[in-house]
């Protein structure tokens, strides 16, 4: 390869790698988002089921219906903890294309370098 063609190729995985790292920053904010969303979730559930307790010898018509709220907060739970797993995983794997771009741009500036010079005429 020579050595324009190999700069020209470096510049270009240092470009894949900006976009990369962008990207995985994106998909590491909203798998943030997410995890707060799910947290909130979970609370709710974890509320609800103690106010249920609080009512479970007094009114059982009130407990059933706290408890089939919990259930459906359980359900919303387990969508966003799905959804957070997939979008952590995302933003793991273009970290991970970003690392390796710029590893690759870097042996490429680097055997540049390295390469021994042609003798002079």
């Amino acid at each position: 390869m020579t050595t324009a063609r190999r700069m020209w190729f470096g510049a270009a995985l240092v470009a894949v790698a900006l976009v990369l790292a962008g990207l995985s920053t994106l998909a590491f904010l909203r798998a943030g988002e997410t995890g707060e969303r799910l947290d909130g979730h979970r609370q709710k559930v974890s509320d609800l089921l103690a106010e249920a307790e609080t009512v479970k010898e007094k009114d059982q018509r009130r407990y059933d219906e706290l408890t089939a709220e919990a259930e459906r907060y359980l359900g919303f739970a387990g969508t966003d903890d799905e959804e957070h797993r997939s979008q952590f995983t995302s933003a793991a794997l273009l970290g991970a294309g970003a690392s390796a771009s710029l590893a690759g741009c870097l042996i490429l500036f680097l055997v540049r370098t390295r390469a021994p010079r042609p003798r002079g005429a």
